[in-house]
């Protein structure tokens, strides 16, 4: 039978194409962002949706209303449970969320950041029944994003001012989170070291098709 894989995650999963200017921007193709990639390389056997948004945090409503998009609706833990129900049956949940959450307004430890990934892991796992169907929870793997570079536009500096530091303990913070937590766990660092997009904040395009291939196969061996 095959394979329901719902991936949750900000603008890296969105796929956010870094610019000098930091915005307004456009995004990768479907077959170049890094889901779209996994999913080619799982084949058939494995159906892959997407939800990524920009500026979507753990649990965290955002500062700001864009456009219509009011602040609460950025705020992953608010929005995963439909996100679910809208994908259900499912096999796995893929999350890789934290990057907004090293904005210097967030005030967050690498430590608070994993913390509220493991919270959404477990809104995954008491995701059961749902909008009155009998489908059991999916799995959960959390995924720790790449570590920023250096920010060369003053408004992401300023935005995400003291985060390269904390992205970087990230990865091993989410690892300890998820080990005690139970919860399967891929450091994305250790294929992508450091965003190197234009802005020092996204994935190139060559990252998102090494992150994707390498997905790709831990999917497969959970």
């Amino acid at each position: 039978m095959t394979k329901r894989i719902l991936v949750y995650g900000d603008s890296n999963t969105w796929g956010w194409k870094g610019v000098e200017e930091a915005f307004p921007t456009d995004r990768y193709g479907d077959d170049e962002r890094w889901a779209g990639v996994m999913a080619a390389e799982l084949g058939n056997e494995f159906s892959v949706a997407i939800d990524g948004l920009t500026v979507r945090s753990t649990n965290l409503d955002d500062s700001l209303d864009w456009n219509q998009i009011k602040a609460e609706a950025f705020n992953g833990a608010k929005t995963l449970p439909a996100a679910i129900a809208r994908e259900m049956p499912l096999d796995l949940v893929i999350i890789m969320l934290g990057t907004n959450d090293l904005k210097a307004e967030c005030n967050r430890s690498a430590e608070d950041i994993a913390e509220a990934v493991i919270e959404l892991a477990g809104i995954v796992a008491n995701s059961a029944g749902g909008v009155a169907y009998t489908y059991g929870p999916p799995r959960c793997l959390v995924v720790a994003p790449p570590a920023l570079n250096d920010l060369p536009h003053p408004d992401f500096a300023a935005m995400f001012e003291g985060g390269r530091e904390k992205s970087e303990r990230l990865g091993a913070a989410l690892e300890a989170a998820a080990g005690k937590a139970g919860v399967a766990f891929f450091d994305a660092g250790s294929v992508v070291p450091r965003a190197a997009g234009t802005d020092g904040l996204h994935m190139s395009a060559e990252q998102h098709n090494a992150l994707g291939t390498a997905m790709a196969e831990v999917v497969r061996r959970i």
